[in-house]
């Protein structure tokens, strides 16, 4: 075998260095094997039989998608199956451990590239400065708080992550952020919705199950981006927090069937406690004291409801065509909008307001229209 390489990244990285032809993949290479399998062969007495040709296969491709569709006997076996074919050059992408150890074994000239990911530098931390009050409003402490915890990544000497805990009521700009950080890196948001998984679903998923179910440790594998997103981290059960302490401490998770290494990552937690009692209560010490810096997100001023506001109406109201925003216009209702979204509490319950306002005044004026199409057509 000529170039055999294990890949550890996104699906997009694994395209760039791969073949781009006289591929197989192993779905289909499985295919044949097992039709070849299930022939039957004739057999002549003292006649020997020939030995079964290796299939030939210039470029071997696995994605890591392919894993889950194969029968786990491939995977425990995967030098078995190698040996039944005759490979020219082996790309594979994210394999199970399982499935690398075997490789490095029989291959030794085997080459391990790693994707390389965006780190946060200085130039993104001011632009980060710059454009963030204009993105999220009324949190400028938010601010001072993440550029005070960002900023270590910029040491060349650190390799570990920053783990940062955003606090406070929903609806203030906690993952409005990490989407801002992730724009001025130039990646795309990692994010996980941990509200979604339930108790076992959620055992399963941290520390692995059979290869054909889903796992963390795999879609951080595949990530695009070095800005995590744990979104609303209080819904996991403490008794899982066991799971990230290596992740929070030295970059490292491993689970049944994979193990990874995070270099200078930015994982963010969300929550929506209180306070900094709230949070030690619920989550305990041994978790809260790996969270680099914990930043609380604060209730919106007045003024800021009132910024928020006036950009939400602007936008909401251009997205319109011209008909409708003359019908808006009509009602002269902006500056008396605006100054109900201050009893709103979040951005969320502001863009609700302004969304089900303008959607009352357009369907009350297809009403009004509708009616007089009927009139007319009584009379005429």
């Amino acid at each position: 075998m000529n170039d055999v390489v294990i890949f550890y990244g996104s699906n997009i990285a694994f395209q760039k260095i791969i073949p781009s032809t006289e591929c197989r993949n192993l779905t289909d290479l499985i295919m044949e094997i097992d039709t070849d399998s299930r022939s039957f062969i004739l057999e002549i007495p003292d006649k020997q039989l020939p030995d079964r040709k290796k299939v030939k296969v210039k470029n071997f491709v696995i994605e890591s998608s392919e894993y889950s569709g194969v029968k786990e006997h491939v995977i425990l076996n995967f030098a078995n199956f190698l040996g039944k074919l005759d490979i020219e050059n082996l790309y594979i992408q994210n394999p199970p451990i399982s499935i690398s150890s075997q490789i490095e074994k029989i291959y030794p000239q085997t080459k391990i590239v790693k994707q390389e990911y965006n780190t946060i530098k200085k130039d993104d931390l001011v632009n980060l400065y710059n454009s963030y009050e204009r993105k999220i409003k009324g949190q400028k402490k938010v601010l001072d708080g993440l550029i005070q915890a960002l900023y270590p990544l910029t040491n060349s000497n650190r390799s570990k992550p920053v783990v940062i805990l955003f606090y406070g009521d929903t609806g203030l700009g906690k993952t409005e952020t990490a989407h801002a950080i992730s724009s001025v890196i130039g990646e795309k948001l990692f994010r996980k919705q941990f509200s979604m998984f339930q108790n076992n679903q959620f055992a399963t998923y941290l520390f692995g199950g059979a290869y054909y179910e889903k796992s963390f440790a795999k879609e951080l594998l595949e990530r695009e981006s070095n800005v995590i997103l744990l979104d609303e981290f209080d819904k996991a059960y403490s008794v899982f927090h066991s799971a990230f302490y290596q992740l929070f401490d030295e970059g490292i998770y491993e689970d049944q069937n994979y193990k990874l290494e995070l270099k200078k990552s930015i994982i963010i937690c969300t929550s929506n406690y209180k306070s900094l009692d709230d949070i030690k209560n619920k989550l305990g010490n041994a978790i809260f004291s790996r969270f680099d810096s914990v930043i609380k997100f604060e209730d919106l001023s007045i003024s800021a409801k009132v910024e928020i506001a006036t950009e939400m109406f602007n936008t909401k109201y251009d997205s319109y065509d011209s008909t409708e925003q003359q019908i808006i216009e009509d009602y002269s209702i902006k500056e008396k909008l605006i100054a109900a979204c201050t009893s709103c509490n979040n951005a969320r319950e502001i863009s609700h307001l302004i969304d089900n306002t303008f959607s009352l005044i357009l369907f009350r004026n297809l009403i009004k229209n509708k009616d007089l199409d009927n009139w007319k057509s009584n009379i005429y």
